[in-house]
């Protein structure tokens, strides 16, 4: 094998190691709590729809993974806050934001949605299990004023009020309004 042949193997195989930890980073921490899968522009379009999101809107993403529905409603006009645990996921999502010219509106905060304060917004947007949305609906009610909307991909709050629900590219989209 000459050298140039070499370095090309070794740099595959690089490329390799650094996927192969990238994933299992990401499946580690999915089997800890709740996993990220993304959400398509397709179907984040169709969550801010839902809530009736408009130009100034401020939404708040829980579980904002790589920031894709923050990224939609700013670029329908708004802002948006990511809240996300993973940090590899807070430094994806800021990556695109500022490939995109948008980190002044869109911000990315690694933290715990359970524990950390709830900050302002004009609507919620999560994919979490019924049981985290189940422990973190107390501090929404607590932390949002009357009438903000929520869209929840698949999984229900249970005790908020119902607006509608609707199937949408293989999922439910529930929205409630606390």
């Amino acid at each position: 094998m000459n050298a140039g042949a070499f370095w090309f193997s070794m740099g595959v195989l690089l490329i390799l190691a650094i996927t192969l930890v990238i994933v299992g980073y990401l499946l580690i921490q999915g089997m800890m709590t709740v996993p990220w899968i993304r959400t398509t522009r397709r179907m984040s379009r169709k969550m801010l729809e839902m809530i009736d999101f408009r130009p100034g809107d401020r939404l708040l993403d829980l579980g904002s993974g790589d920031g894709s529905i923050v990224l939609e409603a700013v670029a329908l006009g708004g802002e948006g806050i990511g809240i996300e645990r993973l940090g590899l996921l807070v430094w994806v999502a800021r990556v695109r934001a500022r490939m995109q010219g948008i980190q002044t509106k869109a911000l990315f905060v690694c933290g715990d949605i359970l524990k950390d304060p709830i900050p302002q917004a004009s609507f919620v947007a999560c994919y979490l299990f019924s049981e985290v949305n189940k422990e973190l609906e107390p501090r929404l009610q607590a932390s949002l004023p009357e009438g903000t909307r929520i869209v929840s991909r698949d999984f229900i709050f249970p005790t908020l009020r119902k607006i509608e629900s609707q199937r949408f590219g293989g999922s439910t989209l529930h929205v409630y309004e606390i």
